[in-house]
């Protein structure tokens, strides 16, 4: 084992070796550095079993290859990007804008007859496009159930894929109610509009604005947030996610201003390393949503495969029957898509044009 200012894939260095040639700080599991133009990730599985999560690849493919599960920095509370106990996961969150290149380590052991650990160097990444993170729930330092933030890396170029390194399958297919969180598509509409976008608390806010801001890329304004501000050009796409995020934040509030009580599902399946989260789901009347960000067919469609697919496992102990199931969309489809609906037993819920909810049963 050598130093020199070149570590490959594969090769096993010592935490003053790494940071002589990415530079950060030598001691954080989450590492940035302005000057070496890097964003370097820890990731030590003995650490991560006391707290009840595994970093590591996924079994499951998809059409762009692999993916690599990384957890993101903070023992203790909810993680979050915001303020001095998010600058490590805003780092690798913003990443792109800044720069920089994701450099991936996993701890392989220490020296011979000293307390040094040992890095094995697994190659350079950058965050998925489509869905750069996803929120969890674990349990943190002190026991008690937390959100972490998962980020969902991209090998960018050689890289070492050790089978020790992969997540281990669920035993059983199990499904956990989960509190409300900022959503997926909130938290990554954050990094990708136009100016700035922050995620607000809706319940004292004029949604039908925020809404039509969001549409056009724009400045929202909220005076409470509880998600960081980053810049970046919106596309079409994001502006859909922005507006999908609003509009699951709004729907909620306005179920919780009746007394109900709102969440997700985390769901495992039998044999797979990945988790599935559902948009949200009212535990008090027992039914499951799946948002939209558009009112078009293609986007229906994403919707109903979806809900068909989660229903199978949403139960709860008071409710062992398959839940109600509802597409929440931003505006009312045409009729034929309200049909194709209702041959699956599927409900309607969309804003209306003077920003209210209306349903179709």
């Amino acid at each position: 084992m050598t130093g020199g200012d070149v570590i490959l894939p594969g090769q096993i260095r010592t935490r003053a070796q790494i940071h002589a040639v990415f530079g950060g700080s030598p001691q954080r599991g989450i590492a940035p550095s302005i000057e070496k133009r890097s964003v370097v990730l820890f990731s030590d599985a003995e650490e991560a079993a006391t707290l009840g999560y595994q970093d590591g690849w996924l079994t499951e493919e998809d059409n762009q290859g692999p993916i690599y599960e990384y957890t993101g920095a903070g023992a203790n509370g909810d993680q979050t990007f915001v303020g001095a106990r998010g600058s490590g996961n805003r780092a690798v969150l913003r990443h792109s804008q800044q720069g920089r290149m994701l450099h991936l380590f996993v701890r392989e052991g220490k020296i011979a007859g000293s307390y040094t650990k040992t890095h094995r160097y697994v190659g350079m990444f950058t965050l998925d496009e489509e869905l750069p993170f996803v929120p969890r729930q674990g349990l943190d330092a002190r026991g008690k159930k937390r959100t972490t933030i998962v980020f969902r890396l991209r090998p960018y170029g050689q890289f070492d894929r050790s089978q020790t390194d992969t997540l281990t399958p669920a035993l059983s297919t199990t499904a956990e109610f989960v509190p409300r969180a900022v959503t997926i598509d909130m938290l990554q509409s954050a990094a990708v509009t136009k100016g700035t976008f922050v995620a607000p608390d809706l319940r004292n806010a004029d949604t039908s604005a925020m809404l039509a801001a969001a549409a056009k890329g724009e400045l929202v304004q909220v005076g409470k947030v509880h998600a960081p501000e980053f810049p970046r050009a919106a596309s079409a796409a994001t502006t859909v996610r922005q507006k999908k995020a609003l509009l699951i934040e709004s729907y909620a509030a306005h179920l919780e201003s009746k007394g109900h009580t709102v969440g997700s599902f985390q769901i495992k399946i039998a044999g797979k390393t990945s988790t599935l989260r559902t948009d949200l789901f009212d535990a008090t009347d027992h039914v499951l949503y799946e948002a939209q960000g558009a009112s078009d067919r293609d986007s229906v469609r994403t919707a109903l495969g979806r809900l068909l697919d989660y229903r199978r496992y949403v139960r709860q102990r008071d409710h062992q029957h398959c839940p109600g199931t509802v597409v929440l969309l931003p505006g009312r489809p045409d009729r034929d898509i309200e049909a194709l609906l209702k041959d699956h037993d599927i409900s309607l819920a969309y804003r209306t044009k003077n920003g209210d909810f209306g349903r179709s049963l």
